[in-house]
């Protein structure tokens, strides 16, 4: 006993020498908006546990297709019971001590394959300090990552070992917590098949065990009934070409590009030096019959399972690391069906184990012993050195963006994600390189047809664009605001194309949207820039359609409002301020400058009436009693734009019951 413990602390020892420098990081990419934005977690209150468990993993966003409530519930632990809130070195601690304990279970593992502790201990400890976790353990939505690797090692030990009548309901627990945190722990029953075939007693022992097959199983079908009572009513997920460019690859182009991806995965196991984030288009585009590194990929692949089923009834142990590490990856490989990226490094967290596994397999079999451990601990500090070197770059958008658009210089993702850091930084100084990174960004998407491009890099190159038209003389301002509104309006051709590919999608599967898809800060935008080159016109036209996009966003008014009062249109003005009135419940503010409106419009100077010590909005004035019909009128239309139609009923309603609108208006 003594000595497995001596064996598990020198095991977290050594994990914690590759990783001491991230419990200080910051919060990078997803693991700041989901720390920072998700209301449910921050309070441990039974309305926030309901939330967690009747909506979806990214809510209030509805269409991301995923249900994870127990890794939500662990970020709840975080930020409310641990009383973490937003700062992030609590998250790092956990996400840290939950990849401990996974090492823990790598090392049974391992020993119950090797029947030694000494390969077993190399096993586990390389796999500890593998800088292909990094991604895992250092970004805190590697979260689910972790419970779900926890779930997927801790249950094939219990259906390994067996040694309590309570074992199938304990695998049952464990197999239900794992797919509630990530759908991809539902490998267990998988990996469960292959020790049998490969260790175990063949297929009458697979008969004598059914329960605990049948205990497994039914925790695939608990997620099934679940999800489709969650999700079954919301959007499907809105597939992004640009994410997986495999989405819109054939079948059998995909799958080819899936086998590439999948010799780009093993050699980063080998050789973990060029790491990133993001792979999206055009780092990893799709493969062709004559691709020299897919048909490597294809030959190394082919090689090792040619290999494992050859050497099956000598030596079940290839047999048993190939499997693993094939059942472990099929979910995220894009073979089965397109996930949503092409590739990531987190998804190599479980599957890695078999890696480890087979290193200290070959090593241990070398006829020098003190060779072999020579070896062992010079790969341990070079894997833990380069892991290391990688935490640091989670430390904040800017830091990942800066270190991994050098690995991956064909992600657009990347070079829009350091644009909009460095713009966080300092927009004055930083401007252009700003628009340098952002129009790489651009270049890489802008030969895409619309319906499979992004209108986010383009938006946000026109708001640069517009920022560095801000910054520079008069003379030379409006060749800026030219090239802002050309890309801008590239922008708002792609938000068409792909807003009405995902609503035909939805309607086809009887699915309507819940809400417009479209990035409404693109045409409050374009009608800044329509406004500088004194196009108003345009400009009030984008408003009102981006207004359709969400009726609720108080800056909609704040430029029709400029809009109206570059056309000396003061009615105008008046009811675009009544709308946003009507969305902010009327606030000193908004009422002040409808008062100032009032004052410009000849039949306007009954607007107001004396009220004890202050002004009030009069009711009785025909002529703010026509422009608040006319309001809502407008956001009617505006909410049914919105495919919110029920709000702007409700709206209408409200407004004729109280104004005395006539129906229709």
């Amino acid at each position: 006993m003594n000595s497995k413990w001596r064996i598990r602390a020198a095991l977290l020892a050594i994990a914690l020498a590759a990783y001491a420098d991230s419990f200080g990081l910051g919060l990078a990419q997803d693991s700041k908006a989901i720390v920072r934005q998700d209301s449910r977690i921050r309070e441990l209150t039974p309305a926030n546990l309901n939330l967690i468990l009747t909506r979806n993993y990214w809510w209030p966003k509805s269409g991301d297709g995923l249900y994870r409530p127990v890794t939500t519930l662990s970020l709840l632990f975080n930020y409310a019971a641990l009383g973490n809130g937003p700062n992030p070195a609590g998250y790092h601690v956990v996400n840290f001590l939950l990849h401990a304990v996974n090492v823990w279970l790598v090392y049974e593992l391992a020993l119950l394959v090797f029947g030694r502790a000494g390969p077993a201990f190399f096993a586990a400890a390389l796999w500890a300090v593998h800088p292909i976790g990094a991604e895992a353990v250092t970004s805190i939505v590697g979260r689910a990552d972790l419970l779900a690797a926890m779930s997927v090692l801790g249950g094939l030990l219990l259906y390994i070992r067996r040694r309590s009548r309570w074992a199938t309901l304990g695998l049952f627990a464990i197999a239900t917590a794992g797919v509630f945190a990530k759908e991809n722990a539902a490998v267990l029953l998988g990996l469960m098949l292959l020790w049998d075939l490969s260790f175990g007693e063949g297929k009458s022992g697979i008969l004598r065990r059914w329960p605990a097959y049948a205990a497994v199983a039914a925790s695939l079908v608990v997620l099934w009934l679940v999800r489709n009572a969650v999700l079954g009513s919301l959007p499907m997920a809105q597939p992004v070409y640009v994410d997986n460019p495999l989405r819109g690859a054939g079948f059998w182009t995909a799958r080819w590009t899936a086998i590439q991806v999948i010799g780009l995965d093993l050699w980063l196991l080998l050789c973990p030096l060029s790491l990133s984030c993001d792979r999206s288009f055009s780092q990893i585009a799709p493969a062709g019959w004559t691709d020299t590194w897919a048909w490597l990929a294809f030959v190394v692949v082919a090689a090792i399972l040619t290999t494992a089923l050859v050497r099956y009834r000598r030596d079940r142990l290839p047999f048993w690391l190939a499997g693993f590490f094939a059942i472990a990856l099929l979910p995220t490989s894009n073979l089965v069906f397109p996930i949503g990226a092409v590739m990531a490094e987190r998804f190599l967290y479980l599957p890695a184990v078999a890696f480890a596994v087979g290193v200290a397999t070959l090593l241990g079999r070398l006829k020098n012993e003190r060779y072999t451990v020579a070896v062992m601990a010079v790969l341990l500090v070079l894997c833990a050195v380069r892991t290391l070197a990688r935490n640091p770059a989670w430390n904040d958008d800017l830091t990942l963006a800066s270190t991994d658009v050098q690995t991956a210089p064909r992600s657009f993702r990347l070079h829009d994600l350091l644009a909009k850091a460095l713009f966080e930084q300092d927009v004055q100084r930083n401007i252009d390189r700003i628009i340098q990174e952002e129009e790489k960004s651009w270049e890489i998407l802008s030969a895409l047809p619309p319906s499979h491009s992004s209108e986010l890099p383009p938006t946000f190159l026109g708001i640069y664009y517009t920022t560095k038209a801000d910054l520079v003389g008069a003379a030379e301002s409006r060749q800026w605001y030219e090239k802002s509104l050309a890309v801008l309006l590239r922008a708002r051709e792609i938000s068409r194309a792909t807003e009405q590919v995902y609503e035909d999608a939805q309607r086809a599967r009887n699915r309507p949207p819940m809400g417009r898809t479209a990035f409404q800060q693109l045409y409050l935008n374009l009608a800044n820039v329509y406004l500088h080159l004194g196009r108003d016109a345009e400009a009030l036209e984008a408003l009102r359609f981006g207004r359709g996009i969400d009726p609720r966003t108080p800056e909609t008014y704040d430029g029709l409002r400029m809009a109206y009062t570059a056309m000396g249109d003061n009615a105008g003005v008046a009811v675009a301020l009544l709308e946003r009135a009507q969305m902010d419940g009327f606030q000193p503010a908004t009422v002040a400058a409808i008062r100032e409106a009032y004052d410009r419009i000849p039949d306007g100077s009954c607007a107001f009436v004396q009220h004890g010590a202050g002004l009030q909005l009069n009711l009785g004035c025909p002529r703010v009693r026509s422009d608040l019909c006319r309001a809502a009128a407008d956001l009617t239309e505006a909410f049914t734009e919105a495919l919110q139609p029920e709000r702007g009923q409700e709206l209408q309603i409200a407004v004729a019951q109280r104004y005395g609108c006539p129906a229709g208006r």
